[in-house]
């Protein structure tokens, strides 16, 4: 079968073979109306993904497997699986995400008009808001707009050329590997990034499949405060300081990581409590929007509170 040479979409996946087995089953009919090729760049699963892949395989030539012999990090993973295609365009898809029905076919009209983009960027669970539909050729714009939306992989489409030039090694170990090249790539280049807001991926909803990501796991400060503030103060001086700052508080605050309900959540996982509070009270001014006092209070509330504490803030939400 002869594959589309425009568009390809790399899955990266670790031990996640129900969600992988819905996303396949998903995706598969929308990618073979055009001929589009699947990649999985498995890192190491232990569970049975490859099973599930094999499967699928024999339903759909196009979709292709990669296993790495050992567990490399999820850095490390999506920089192999974004080398596996030779499209000239590479959709980074998260294994419990769903591209819309009309994704794959919209992007391909994009595509022949409008071949010199670097990166096409979609949003995700229409979390992006009030940005219309633009190119972006100023790397500082793009940073103080999108900067922290670009950290979810699924809104991602890269260009062939970004991807031979990227400098994957820069950022291996930061938790945002998949942005980093991006604005590494474009500090120092002339550059087109487009923004589409008409489409939006979307986490996949089934009541079977049970989904806790690290934004509900006790690494939440280390990933979201330390690992993030270091990153984006490691990006090309090319971005101005204020931006960078703006991008930080953005992450927590758009993504909803650190919003007052989350905040409660990981109060009654005892994942915020007041010695983590003290462990990160110096980096929290910058990567979360609510005063110290209200971090304090949450993280020495009665863990059993959060469920009417939950209830009440929406109450409040809803009557505004």
């Amino acid at each position: 079968m002869i594959y589309n040479s425009l568009l390809s979409i790399v899955v990266p996946t670790y031990n996640r073979a129900d969600f992988l087995d819905y996303c396949l089953e998903f995706h598969i009919p929308l990618a073979r109306e055009y001929n589009i090729q699947i990649f999985i760049s498995d890192n190491a699963s232990t569970d049975n993904t490859r099973e599930i892949v094999s499967k699928w395989m024999k339903e759909y030539p196009l979709l292709k497997y990669h296993q790495n012999a050992s567990n490399v990090g999820p850095d490390r993973n999506f920089e192999i699986g974004l080398k596996l295609p030779d499209t000239e365009y590479i959709w980074l898809l998260g294994d419990t995400y769903q591209i819309p029905s009309n994704g794959i076919e919209y992007f391909l009209r994009l595509f022949p008009e409008n071949n010199k983009y670097e990166v096409i960027i979609c949003n995700v669970e229409n979390r992006v808001l009030n940005i219309p539909s633009q190119r972006y050729k100023n790397p500082n714009k793009l940073l103080n707009d999108l900067g922290w939306h670009l950290t979810c992989l699924s809104s991602l489409i890269y260009s062939s050329r970004l991807v031979a030039q990227a400098d994957f090694e820069r950022y291996y170990n930061t938790s945002f590997i998949q942005t980093g090249i991006i604005f590494e790539y474009i500090a120092e280049k002339n550059f087109t990034i487009y923004w589409s807001d008409s489409i939006s991926v979307m986490g996949i909803n089934d009541t079977r499949l049970k989904k806790r990501g690290w934004t509900q796991e006790a690494c939440v400060f280390d990933i979201a405060c330390v690992a993030w503030s270091n990153f984006i103060f490691s990006l090309p001086c090319k971005y101005d300081l204020h931006v960078k700052l703006k991008c930080i508080l953005d992450h927590g605050t758009k993504s909803n990581i650190f919003s007052f309900n989350n905040l409660l959540f990981l109060r009654s996982m005892n994942i915020l409590n007041y010695k983590t509070y003290k462990q990160y009270s110096y980096i929290f001014p910058f990567t979360i929007s609510y005063s110290k006092y209200i971090i304090v209070f949450i993280s020495l509330l009665p863990r059993k509170t959060y469920n009417f504490l939950r209830f009440f803030w929406r109450f409040l939400k809803r009557n505004k």
